[in-house]
């Protein structure tokens, strides 16, 4: 998996061929995640036939792994292929957090500390995406530095501090390492070596994003897609936020909106991803499509179709338990009705934005959202 990763496919399919030939056994499993992980990887966004296709394939070897008991050999890996790469593109991602929460334990107990870590980072990942509260992100990857500071792990760990510092950015205060996590900072200097750049990226993207820095943000969206490895979700996920940034920079007073002009384009790219997306999982996109058709009425002027948009995606982000695309929805609404003069819905929109980054735990949007509640003349 580390050292030779374009032997993937090969073993995958040749495990589904033995056992197609031979019968099935608990390692069979294994083979069936895989492959179904390599699908959704690979394909399209738009080629949703071969990601439902995947998707039962993985779920039928995750059925044959309970059939044999979820032996704890077998178990880290497959959770690991299946909820870090098949069922993100099905199941809500806060169940998908909460299973490799569970392959960590899982691994741990069975002496695959390798596998068990890369657990992690997928599960902060995921956790991240699916608006999990910040502070408990941030414990938790608290809690496996200090996990890879025992066993000494390199590897795994400039990834998790990549994160942590994305997770620290959007609570907004300064958060230390503690303990005798704070010792895992020596150990970077050899595993930095290992960082892929689309973590780095990713990770500067999002910042950009949530921090308002469009032209920042733009510049790392490509970066990440240039240098994925990560999987299809990560390409869709970062597809809707650079549709979302592109409107963003268009409204720029300060000269750096010229290269946003293209937007239709980028947007008609960004809603076929997400439309393509929400077919397979209505759980995890839905909110996202209204959001960008919101924003694409607002920008071409049709107020009644972006109003009943902004308040479906408020709505349906509302249902998916995502508090902070809530809260985004609840700003970008804001934002428009500020727009158009109707300051008193702007203000109501504005306040709930607020209220919903609170329980999202980031008290970098609650001040920037206190700053757009005074600038509004009621």
């Amino acid at each position: 998996f580390w050292k030779k990763p374009q032997l993937i496919t090969l073993i995958a399919c040749r495990m589904i061929q033995i056992s197609l030939e031979h019968g099935v056994c608990k390692d069979s499993v294994f083979g069936f995640v895989q492959y179904a992980a390599i699908i959704c990887n690979l394909s399209k966004s738009e080629e949703v036939k071969y990601i439902q296709e995947a998707c039962r394939i993985g779920k039928a070897g995750m059925s044959l792994l309970k059939k044999y008991g979820s032996p704890v050999d077998i178990m880290p890996k497959a959770y690991l292929f299946y909820y870090g790469f098949v069922a993100v593109h099905t199941e809500p991602l806060q169940v998908c957090a909460e299973n490799m929460r569970k392959s960590f334990e899982v691994g741990m107990s069975a002496g695959e500390s390798m596998l068990a870590v890369y657990n992690t980072i997928l599960s902060v990942k995921i956790s991240m995406f699916g608006g999990e509260n910040l502070q408990a992100c941030l414990t938790e990857v608290d809690y496996h530095l200090e996990v890879m500071h025992r066993i000494q792990h390199k590897l795994i760990l400039p990834y998790m501090l990549e994160y942590r510092e994305t997770i620290v950015f959007l609570i907004g205060t300064s958060v230390g390492l503690k303990g005798n996590s704070a010792n895992t900072l020596e150990l970077t200097s050899d595993a930095k070596q290992t960082k892929r750049d689309q973590v780095q990226f990713m990770n500067r993207m999002l910042r950009s994003f949530w921090g308002g820095y469009s032209s920042r943000c733009h510049y790392y969206a490509k970066k990440t897609i240039e240098t994925s490895t990560g999987g299809n979700f990560n390409k869709q996920y970062i597809t809707w936020l650079t549709g979302l940034n592109s409107f963003r920079g268009i409204k720029n007073k300060n000269g750096t909106g010229s290269q946003f002009l293209r937007v239709k384009e980028t947007f008609k790219h960004a809603i076929s991803t997400v439309r393509a997306a929400a077919e397979i999982s209505r759980w995890n996109f839905q909110n996202k499509v209204y959001l960008l058709e919101a924003e694409m009425f607002s920008f071409e002027g049709e107020d009644v179709e972006a109003q009943a948009s902004y308040a479906s995606a408020i709505t349906s982000s509302a249902s998916s338990r995502f508090i902070h695309e809530q809260g985004l929805s609840c700003e970008l609404a804001g934002l428009y009705y500020k727009k158009i003069g109707q300051h008193m819905a702007a203000w109501n929109f504005l306040l709930r934005a607020k209220q919903c980054y609170a329980e999202w735990g980031s008290q970098m949007k609650v001040d920037s959202i206190s700053k757009m509640l005074e600038s509004l003349q009621i």
